[in-house]
């Protein structure tokens, strides 16, 4: 699908508009994300004995985000950089395994706060901007990020089963990477912008865990992830002048990952691997931004 839609966009860009000043622009921005990470994997790694063996789950992450970006313009085109970083302060996990298929006979479950960790997006898009009226228009680009989400495990309530969780602390960091292809619509009304922005991108995916009560694995990376999907992300923009070169912003972003691969265990003696057969990442913010020309 990003394959067919890179062709299409980059016929846009096949004629270049006179050179023109460029126009530059820097945006901060704060806000709030709600963040839900879940993984499962198999006994082997023919997805089998049984089907889901082990499933973790973060979930009502929470973390107050910060962002920087700068935007250049020339013409109708448009360069556009940013980093968010965001810190976790509340959450919940959940570990649960499995000795038969369908997620059938519980024998291990654990409750543990996950109030700590942090988030970190990075961006670089290129695009052409078509103006199709006086106060509508369309944004195409082409691009590539980076999404990472490093999440904790402290804290343990050991719910079914006797395993003890004393001492407790414990990471998984997820890493998703690739290129990516945007469209957005945007519709001004005098000094108001309203805008929607749509993203797909294609994954390749890294993670690992360090699980610090685990004596027969090494440390400080017990298990690693590596797998492929696709993500998806939706962006809903309200923009305000507040003077003729500066403008404040309300956005909301959701984000929906997932991805499969292979999962490995790095054990003392060994590195057996099992079917990862789900990793998935979703997210909801909102952010207040302030763009300013420089």
């Amino acid at each position: 699908m990003t394959r067919n839609f890179i062709i299409a966009l980059l016929s846009l860009y096949s004629l270049n508009s006179p050179a023109k000043e460029v126009e530059s622009t820097i945006t901060y921005g704060i806000g709030e994300r709600n963040t839900t990470v879940d993984w499962n994997i198999a006994g082997n790694l023919q997805g089998e004995n049984p089907n889901i063996i082990s499933e973790l789950i973060w979930r009502n992450i929470k973390s107050k985000q910060l962002s920087l970006g700068g935007i250049w313009t020339e013409g109708n085109y448009f360069l556009q950089a940013s980093g968010e970083y965001g810190k976790v302060y509340s959450g919940e996990n959940q570990d649960s395994d499995y000795n038969l298929d369908n997620r059938q006979g519980e024998f291990s479950r654990s409750v543990n706060n996950a109030g700590k960790g942090y988030m970190l997006d990075l961006d670089l898009n290129y695009g052409k901007s078509h103006i199709i009226s006086p106060k509508l228009r369309i944004d195409t680009s082409l691009g590539y990020s980076y999404h990472r989400q490093h999440l904790k495990m402290y804290d343990g309530n050991q719910v079914i089963g006797s395993a003890s969780l004393e001492g407790l602390d414990s990471l998984y960091q997820s890493n998703w990477k690739g290129p990516q292809a945007s469209i957005g619509l945007s519709y001004k009304n005098k000094d108001d912008v309203y805008s929607l922005n749509y993203t797909h991108q294609d994954i390749d995916l890294n993670g690992h865990t360090n699980w610090n009560l685990r004596s027969d694995l090494k440390h400080p990376v017990s298990m690693t992830q590596t797998g492929s999907g696709n993500g998806k992300k939706i962006v809903v923009g309200y923009e305000h002048a507040v003077s003729d070169f500066s403008s404040l912003s309300l956005t909301l972003s959701r984000y929906n990952y997932s991805a499969s691969g292979v999962h490995t265990f790095h054990l003392l003696s060994s590195d057996p691997a099992q079917k990862l057969n789900a990793v998935n990442w979703q997210a909801n913010d909102v952010k207040l931004v302030y763009r300013s020309l420089f």
